[in-house]
Order: structure tokens, then C-alpha cells, then sequence
């Protein structure tokens, strides 16, 4: 299973407000006309402190594989849907895609008033693409997965089919779901995170690319 993030950012004629109704009012329902997306999840960005990423949210979806991807681009339900749609409410100038496969470190079910933090990736430039995946696998994931407070933690890491053609601008995405934005406060003051977690990050991470955002999920496809 495929799992595609689309990174969006709101049209600049759109105020906050305008930007989150009009995706889920009358974007969501138009791509769920899409037959062949196993999942449709939409993150809408949430005020917090000190968020340095450019864009307002992330479309997530999950499809079988790549075939069932390539299907899709050809699918009139999102060519002359969802596609057509985006210029409607989506800054086309500031988008960004990444296919995926996640990794579940701690596969629990959030509540609901849980927030997803999500900080795409790039490793440091003296890691082969090998040997970051295989560092944030089996090191930082049973760091991050100890920290307290964490109701789900999955890495989803760049499929290796996209370099093939170019280095991707992000080898993944971490994704932390916590019980509400003071959840999340308390975390980043944690020892466990602070001291440990994001200690470790800054080993293999390339910290000048480094971005993140917290998001309140709303499920469009179950």
C-alpha cells in the first residue's frame, strides 16, 4: 500500500476560515468520486508556535501501488474533478508531493481530540539514501517511539522507485499524534523528546530543511 502526501497551500484571495471550508465542503467530496483510493484523509493546519512550514496542509491518500497511482492520473474523476478543482482554492505555486510507505512504530488509535504533528525529512548529504532510511528505522524509531505521550507514531519513507529519476526533496515524513495542542507543548519540553529524541534527530537529519506543522485530521475515505 502506496500512501501520497500533497502538501497544499491556501489561494491567497482565501482567508483561513474560507480555505478549510471550501476543502472539505466541496473539495473532499469531489475527490471522493476517485474509485480507486483505498483511503482520502485530509490535515488541516491548527495555530501553534513556532511552525515553520510554508503550507496550510496535506492531502493524504492511500492507494494499492504504484499502477493503481498511475491510474489515477489518467481517471476523468481527477482530471476533470479534483484537479480542475484545486486552482479554486490551492496557491498552485506552493505544492508538493511524495509517495510513501509507512512504517507504524506505535500503531494506537487517537482520540478525538488528537492533533498530528508531521515534519517531512532529508537526511544529512553523507548518508546514502540506504543508510538513512536504515538509521531512522532502527535508531531514531525506538528512540521517538519512547517518548510519553504519543498515542501514534508512523514514518513514512520515500519510495525507493523515486530515485531512480532524481533526489527527492524529502526522504519522508514523521508523523506524531498527540491528545490536543497542549499534548504537544508538553512533549516538546519533555527530557524524552527535547533531550533525547530531537538530540538524536540532528545526527542524521539535515536540519536546514527541516519543516513542520500541526494538523487536525478530518477523514474523507475511512
Amino acid at each position: 500500500m502506496l500512501h501520497v502526501f500533497y502538501f497544499i497551500t491556501r489561494k491567497k484571495s482565501l482567508d483561513d476560515a474560507a480555505f478549510h471550508r471550501y476543502w472539505k465542503e466541496v473539495h473532499g467530496p469531489i475527490v471522493k468520486k476517485i474509485g480507486a483510493l483505498k483511503r482520502y484523509v485530509q490535515l488541516h493546519r491548527v495555530p501553534f508556535p513556532n511552525q515553520n512550514s510554508p503550507y496550510d496542509g496535506a492531502a493524504e491518500v492511500w492507494v494499492e501501488n504504484e499502477a493503481a497511482l498511475d491510474a489515477i492520473m489518467r481517471d476523468p474523476a481527477y482530471l476533470d474533478g479534483a484537479l480542475a478543482d484545486e486552482p479554486n482554492f490551492i496557491d498552485m505555486s506552493c505544492t508538493e508531493w511524495l509517495t510513501t510507505e509507512d512504517h507504524v512504530f506505535i500503531d494506537g488509535t487517537p482520540g478525538p481530540s488528537a492533533v498530528k504533528m508531521v515534519f517531512p525529512l532529508k537526511r544529512q548529504r553523507h548518508y546514502s539514501h540506504a543508510e538513512g532510511k536504515r538509521y531512522w528505522l532502527d535508531v531514531h524509531g525506538p528512540i521517538v517511539a519512547a517518548v510519553p505521550g504519543l498515542r501514534r507514531y508512523v514514518q513514512s519513507h520515500t519510495i525507493d522507485a523515486a530515485y531512480r529519476y532524481a533526489e527527492p526533496r524529502w526522504d519522508g515524513v514523521a508523523q506524531l499524534w498527540l491528545d490536543g495542542v497542549a499534548a504537544v507543548e508538553k512533549m516538546l519540553v519533555d527530557p524524552a523528546f527535547k533531550d533525547v529524541a530531537w538530540a538524536d534527530t540532528v545526527k542524521f537529519v539535515d536540519m536546514k530543511t527541516i519543516e513542520s506543522f500541526v494538523g487536525e485530521e478530518y477523514v474523507v475515505i475511512p
